[in-house]
């Protein structure tokens, strides 16, 4: 597991991110100005754990010829398994279809990245994460925030869901990418528990960072 910061620290960061940043993670006068998100605050630790380093790249997922096509490409660990899911399946919440799973276990961890595909598009990135996260279900402690990735601008929240088999609270995290002509894709990452999700948070730092459009 991760060091944990003193709660004095969280207090101090939370009342700076509160304070320079707008409700969706940019600062006023930035969005005012049409100039793009302003670079998100560096959080060491819970919730967002900024400080953890990316894994290693071992497979990319989302290209043409690899087991999920996908409007956007990204790296991720070698032995973790993409399988996309049928459209048939009708799995969806709040406006998004599940589009592709990312099985971690295969690389000794309990837990998925998932892919979907964001039917809610028109809505603006926040609002259907916003969505989703409210049919998701189980979610306390939210928080949002706008951050750029390569040539990506991302909405991502991060937050707990009590879970039934674990007896949780779990914590989880979620993004929406944008992309200029494959519409938006939501990414989810989840445990079995929150020492799983930790285990597997360097893998979500390189999705994260190696996110592209699909060329």
């Amino acid at each position: 597991m991760f060091r944990r910061i003193g709660a004095a620290v969280l207090a101090v960061l939370t009342i700076a991110t509160a304070a320079g940043c707008a409700e969706d993670g940019t600062r006023p006068s930035a969005a005012r100005a049409g100039v793009g998100p302003a670079p998100s605050p560096f959080v060491s630790g819970p919730p967002w754990y900024d400080d953890v380093a990316p894994a290693e790249a071992g497979v990319t997922v989302g290209a043409k010829g690899t087991p999920c096509e996908l409007p956007i490409t990204f790296s991720l660990p070698a032995r973790w398994v993409a399988e996309p899911v049928d459209d048939a399946s009708g799995v969806t919440l709040g406006g998004s279809r599940l589009r592709c799973e990312v099985d971690a276990k295969p690389a000794d961890n309990v837990g998925f990245l998932r892919v979907w595909a964001v039917d809610a598009a028109p809505l603006g990135a926040r609002a259907s994460l916003e969505e989703f996260l409210a049919e998701y279900g189980r979610i306390s402690e939210i928080e949002y925030r706008r951050v750029r990735r390569g040539p990506l601008d991302l909405v991502e929240a991060t937050y707990l869901q009590q879970d039934g088999l674990s007896g949780g609270p779990n914590r989880q995290r979620a993004l929406v990418a944008s992309t200029s002509s494959g519409g938006a894709v939501l990414l989810t990452l989840g445990g079995m528990d929150t020492d799983e999700f930790e285990a597997m948070f360097p893998a979500y730092q390189l999705a994260t960072s190696t996110l592209r459009p699909t060329g």
